[in-house]
Formats: structure tokens, C-alpha cells, sequence
């Protein structure tokens, strides 16, 4: 994609870059001829007697052979060298106006307000007051309207489309979507979801600078597939875009390869994700809005997938939105209800069954839907941040558990509760632990804190600021589902834990195949010369627990010694049974 737009002198030297995709194309201070291979026809059209207003277009080639439209437009004593290689120029053309109105370009020239021939005609009517009084009132007051409706005209402009990439505004775009659909009654339309992946990196690591420079180059990307009056497209919010263009196989195929070359070759130092969704219009009922959810929710599946950009809505996507919206709307009442409940599963030593600890997990005993097991809410309550409402809970009634076993003369063991990655983003993090154990007058070290292997994979600054905080004030940390990232190494070099729990998956692996046996036994040698307690989770088998004592593993967790239970259980079958 390419597109260059530029404020020249008559003579074609560059003054000021306005837009340039690739950047560098031709850099201020240059003769822009430098950009074309003929450079004589751009020689010839920058010499035109150019009239105020008026504009010129050629298709030439610039450097590296493609061919480019070109548009030289005059302003006051300068010109506007406008180049794309992007059908149709229309909208084009009509974000390079809006552009220029938003910059003020005016001032940035000295151009008069009212343009030069506002004064010329002024002039003229002075010479001929003596002669023509009332058609020169008739002309002032002309020219008035003439004002009042540009004015009104780039005031309806600005309202309708987004002030920064220069689409439709969303309300607007809802609303003439409407429309299309009542005047094409027989026309196939899809609604097209865009979304860029981690869009709020950008901003965070490179400024808000150049994140809005983002959104506008996608925004010229986007408009490849507007070939006519029937494709409409908006910035609806951030980084979402949405459009809606008639049913045709080879606009996609085009979009995806125009997408293609703009991530490729787009300066940023990340490497950007964007993802599609597609609702294909079977109802026309349906609010445009709604439609748009649809097909927005159709790219949220694909999110994280690295080899797919495209995904079309389905039948499946609207039930799993359904239910989580069910979740959503029941979570706060349930927690407040008392509906969450603290389960614990044992943690032994595999050669004596000795009870070590326990890991706590929380289970959702809905009132309408019966059990809710952790993968079904955790996922959602994860992307809309109820989850540290819910870890709270858990954090606190876990505290609650091993006052009161000290209080009944239990010597108890210490408890394992899980820190989500977005947990780690809270700043009272610690504070809010610190005060629990603190309130019921245990030490830091009987609370263990788990950390998934995957929350240091997608980000491994913020969490090894906070576990180095923890730590140091004296919590455990375990590092759970270990072997199930891809910085496994890394892991262990950087992060100060204190324990390892091995995926299960690991263990059934490596249950069949001898090599993935040497790697888990290797990996059990490592951790004793680190001072790392290793525990293996997910034992089912009599044969996985032999196996794990040959490897050297000497504590593991699972069904084998006990499934998730209740309090009142496990205190009645693990600490009153064994003595404790």
C-alpha cells in the first residue's frame, strides 16, 4: 500500500510531509519529481496554470515500477502532491480533504480565510459600487450564503465522520447501514469486524502518537474494499472498525492480501495481529448493531490463533455468547449470595501418602444452572476483570480455613491458592495480602501462591517485579502448569519460586514415551539442584505414581489421592485422620 501526501512549493520542493506510507518516501526539503520515474509529465503538470480549487490527476510510476494515481491540487501559492495506489480515489480523495481541514492547513501556508478570489471579487465590486450599487449588495450578500453553507456543509462533514481516521462515524454508519439494507432488498451484504490484537500494547510501549498513526493507516487499508456506494465503513470505538459491503468471495480474498502486505511491511518494532470477523446477513431484523456484535464476536475466536485472520460467524458463537452472558449478568449476586465455594485437593508425599498441603479451587454452585467448573467462568471472568473480586474470596476464606484449624489444635498444613495474570496488575496486590494472613495471625509462608507458567510467557516484566515483591515478604511461590509454556527455561533462571508443580499432561506424555521421561527426569534434577520442591499434578494411576518415584518425584497431587473436596471433608478425612 502506498500513500504519499505532501505540502510543495510551485517548484516542487517538499515543505511538509502530511502522509507517507511506506515512511521516507520523499523527505522535506527534497524535489518531490524524485518520487516518479516520469518525472517530465509531473514537471509538466506542476507548471499548469492552476486555477484556485482546481485539481489534476495522472496514473504514473514511482520508485520500484508500480503505478500510482497521482492528484496535484493548488493551494494559494503551493500545491498538494497527492499519490495512492489504492481504487477508488473517491474516498481517497475525500479523506485527503478531511485531512487537510483537520490540520488546518490554511494557516500552515498563510493562505486567507475565504481563499483569494473571495478578495478579488471583493475588489472588483469596489470599482464598480459608483456604477452597480445593488449588484454588488446582491453579490456580498451571495457570497455570504455561499460561506454560511461550506461552512455548514464541512460542519455536517465533521459530525459524521471519526476526527481522526476520516470514516463514518458508528452511529451514522449504524443508521445509513439501515438504509442500504430497505433499498437493496435483494442484495447478499456482510457485516465485516476489524480488530487489532493487543492494540492496547501500542499504546502503552509507543504512545498514543503512534497508535492513532496506526488506526489511520488501517483505516486507508480498510478502504480498498469500498467499490462502491453500497460498502460503508466506520471506526466504531479504538480499535474496532466495522463495514458492510456486499456478499462477494474475492472482496475477502483482496482484503487479505491488502492486510497481509500492510502487516508485513508496517514500521513498528512488534509484530501486529489483526483479526476479521465476518456475520454473513441471514435477517435482516436483526439491529445493525447487533449484527455488528456478531460479527465482531466472530473475531474474538480467532484471537491468539497466529495462522488465521478470517473467522465467519456461527450458530455455536451465539450460544457460547448466550451462557457467558448469563455468567456475566449473575456473577455479583452469586458471589455476594455465597454461591462460590472453596474446595481443597491433597497434596502428598508419593512414597507414604503423607499429607503435605492442599491446593484450593473454587467452585460455582449456581442456583439456575447447577455446578459451574472453573474452565467455563474462569476464561470469562478473566477478560472482564471479575476475576481478582473472585481470587479475594478465595484468598480470604482460605486465610479464614487456617485460623480456624489452628484454633481447633490442627497443625495445619499450608494452602496453595491460584494469582491470576490480571491480579498481578493490581497495585494493592500485596497490601491485600498481607493484611489477610496479618488478620488471622498466621505467617506469610502458610499461604502459597501459584502462578501459571503461561502469565510469565505473556508477561514476564510485570510478573517478575510482583513475585519479587512477594517473595520478599515471605510467601511461597509455586509455579503452576510448568512444562505447558515456551519459556520453561527462563522460568527457572528469572523468577525467585520456591516450587514447581509439572503439568499433567507432562506426566501422561511421558507415561509411553521414554524420551519425554528423560526430559521430566532431567527437569526433577534440575529443580533439586535449585532447592526447588517439585510436585507433579494430575496422578490417576497406580503406574504414574511408580513411575514418578523411579523419576525421583517425590510429592505429587491428584485423583489417585484425593479429588477436590469440601472443607469440612478434607479437615475430617486428612487432618483429624491422620493425627494432625
Amino acid at each position: 500500500m502506498i500513500v504519499y501526501m505532501a505540502l510543495c512549493s510551485r517548484e516542487g520542493v517538499v515543505k511538509r510531509v502530511l502522509r507517507s506510507i511506506p515512511t521516507g518516501i520523499v523527505n522535506e526539503g527534497r524535489d518531490v519529481r524524485e518520487l516518479f520515474h516520469e518525472r517530465e509529465e509531473l514537471d509538466g503538470l506542476l507548471k499548469q496554470d492552476h486555477e484556485y480549487g482546481a485539481s489534476f490527476r495522472l496514473r504514473m510510476k514511482i520508485q520500484g515500477d508500480p503505478l500510482v494515481f497521482v492528484t496535484v491540487k493548488p493551494i494559494n501559492r503551493q500545491l498538494i502532491v497527492f499519490a495512492y495506489d489504492v481504487e477508488p480515489s473517491e474516498p481517497l480523495t475525500q479523506l485527503m480533504e478531511l485531512s487537510l481541514s483537520l490540520l488546518d492547513i490554511t494557516e500552515v501556508d498563510g493562505q486567507e480565510p475565504y481563499g483569494s478570489g473571495y478578495y478579488e471579487i471583493q475588489k472588483l465590486n469596489s470599482q464598480l459600487i459608483n456604477y452597480q450599487r445593488t449588484l454588488a449588495k446582491a453579490n456580498c450578500r451571495l457570497q455570504g450564503l455561499l460561506e454560511e453553507a461550506r461552512q455548514a456543509r464541512s460542519t455536517i462533514d465533521l459530525l459524521e465522520r471519526d476526527m481522526l481516521t476520516g470514516l463514518l462515524t458508528e452511529k451514522i454508519f449504524y443508521d445509513r447501514a439501515s438504509h442500504l439494507l430497505e433499498m437493496h432488498p435483494d442484495q447478499e451484504f456482510d457485516i465485516l469486524a476489524v480488530d487489532i490484537e493487543q492494540f492496547k500494547i501500542v499504546n502503552d510501549v509507543f504512545g498514543t502518537g503512534r497508535g492513532d498513526r496506526l488506526l489511520m493507516d488501517l483505516a486507508v487499508c480498510l478502504l480498498t474494499i469500498q467499490t462502491d456506494s453500497r460498502t460503508l465503513i466506520t471506526r466504531a470505538r479504538a480499535d474496532t472498525f466495522f463495514a458492510i459491503l456486499p456478499r462477494r468471495r474475492e472482496t475477502y480474498e483482496a482484503l487479505d492480501a491488502s492486510m497481509g502486505r500492510f502487516l508485513e511491511s508496517y514500521p513498528l518494532p512488534m509484530r501486529l495481529q489483526i483479526k476479521a470477523g465476518i456475520y454473513r446477513i441471514d435477517s435482516r431484523d436483526l439491529e445493525v448493531a447487533r449484527m455488528c456484535d456478531r460479527a465482531l464476536m466472530a473475531a474474538a475466536s480467532i484471537k491468539r490463533n497466529y495462522g488465521q485472520r478470517f473467522a465467519f460467524y456461527n450458530h455455536a458463537m451465539h450460544e457460547k455468547l448466550m451462557v457467558e452472558q448469563k455468567i456475566i449478568n449473575t456473577m455479583e449476586s452469586s458471589l455476594e449470595r455465597g454461591d462460590f465455594a472453596v474446595y481443597l485437593q491433597p497434596k502428598v508425599e508419593v512414597d507414604t501418602g503423607r499429607l503435605i498441603g492442599a491446593e484450593a479451587l473454587v467452585r460455582w454452585e449456581h442456583p439456575e444452572f447447577g455446578m459451574i467448573f472453573p474452565g467455563d467462568f474462569v476464561p470469562v471472568f478473566e477478560r472482564n476483570g471479575f476475576i481478582y473480586h473472585l481470587d479475594l474470596f478465595v484468598w480470604r476464606k482460605v486465610c479464614r480455613m487456617l485460623r480456624e484449624w489452628k484454633e481447633l489444635g490442627a497443625e495445619a498444613v499450608p494452602i496453595s491458592v491460584n494469582v491470576s495474570r490480571i491480579d498481578l496488575y493490581h497495585e494493592d496486590l500485596l497490601e491485600s495480602l498481607l493484611d489477610m494472613v496479618l488478620e488471622n495471625g498466621l505467617d506469610p509462608e502458610e499461604l502459597h501462591l501459584e502462578i501459571t507458567e503461561s502469565a510469565y510467557v505473556k508477561d514476564s516484566v510485570q510478573l517478575v517485579s510482583v513475585i519479587r515483591r512477594l517473595k520478599q515478604a515471605g510467601f511461597v511461590i509455586e509455579m503452576d502448569d510448568f512444562g505447558s509454556g515456551y519459556s520453561s527455561l527462563n522460568t527457572l533462571s528469572e523468577l525467585p519460586i520456591d516450587t514447581l508443580k509439572l503439568d499433567l499432561n507432562f506426566l501422561r506424555q511421558a507415561e509411553h514415551q521414554p524420551r519425554r521421561q528423560k526430559v521430566m527426569r532431567l527437569i526433577i534434577d534440575l529443580a533439586r539442584e535449585l532447592r526447588l520442591q517439585v510436585v507433579a499434578e494430575g496422578v490417576e494411576t497406580e503406574a504414574q505414581a511408580a513411575l514418578l518415584k523411579a523419576l525421583g518425584c517425590r510429592y505429587a497431587q491428584g485423583y489417585l489421592f484425593g479429588r477436590p473436596m469440601p472443607e469440612e471433608r478434607f479437615f475430617r478425612e486428612y487432618l483429624e485422620k491422620q493425627g494432625l
